[in-house]
C-alpha cells in the first residue's frame, strides 16, 4: 500500500514486526515542513471528526497527535518548548483565555 505520509518514527519498526517491509525516506528540512503542514491538516481533521462524534476519549488522543506534531514544527524552525509555552503564556495574559464561551458578534465605531 502506498501512503507518501509523514509518520512518527517508530512506525516503521512496528510495521517490520508484523513482519511487513517499509520503503522510507528521510526528508530535508524544506519537504519536511511541507509534510508536516499536511499531518497537521490530518490531525486537524481528524480530531474535529472525533470531537463532532463525541467521542472524548479518541479527541483527546487526536489532540495529543496534533500537538506532537505543533511541537515537531517548533523544533524544526528551533523554537524550544519552554519558550513556547512562555509566548502561550503572554498572549493569554494580555488577550485571555476562552474560559466565558464569549462569541463576538459586531463592533462598531
Amino acid at each position: 500500500m502506498v501512503y507518501d505520509k509523514l509518520v512518527r518514527d517508530l512506525v516503521p519498526k512496528l510495521y517490520e514486526k508484523q513482519g511487513k517491509t517499509c520503503l522510507t525516506e528521510q526528508l530535508e528540512n524544506e519537504e519536511y515542513a511541507s509534510y508536516l503542514i499536511k499531518a497537521l491538516d490530518s490531525e486537524i481533521f481528524d480530531f474535529k471528526k472525533a470531537f463532532e462524534g463525541e467521542d472524548d476519549e479518541l479527541a483527546v488522543k487526536k489532540m495529543a497527535d496534533l500537538v506532537q506534531v505543533l511541537y515537531a514544527i517548533l523544533d524544526l524552525i528551533g523554537v524550544e518548548h519552554s519558550s513556547f509555552e512562555k509566548i502561550r503564556l503572554a498572549e493569554v495574559q494580555k488577550l485571555g483565555g476562552y474560559d466565558n464561551h464569549i462569541l463576538l458578534k459586531e463592533v462598531n465605531d
